[in-house]
């Protein structure tokens, strides 16, 4: 799989994560508020809370991936040192 593609799926893969996270909140929260008689009270607090986890699942996704890309160049670098020895 060449770099263009890898790429290109990872940014669908968060942009995918990021409107049904938010999307599944907004819609609890529309929910809720439907239940309660509130307004909008569940929806603000829900949509609010949708957009933390979306952030926080978007830095864990760049995370693992940072993780993934420095343990391979480590491992390059140490293959690279061997082979000039």
């Amino acid at each position: 799989m060449n770099s263009i593609t890898r790429a290109l799926s990872k940014l669908t893969q968060v942009g995918i994560t990021m409107v049904v996270t938010i999307g599944m909140c907004f819609f609890i929260g529309k929910w809720l508020d439907s239940k309660f008689n509130t307004n909008f009270i569940f929806l603000a607090i829900f949509t609010i809370l949708g957009i933390g986890a979306a952030f926080r699942n978007f830095y864990v996704m760049v995370m693992l991936e940072y993780k993934k890309q420095e343990k391979k160049e480590k491992e390059n670098n140490y293959l690279n040192c061997n082979k000039e020895d």
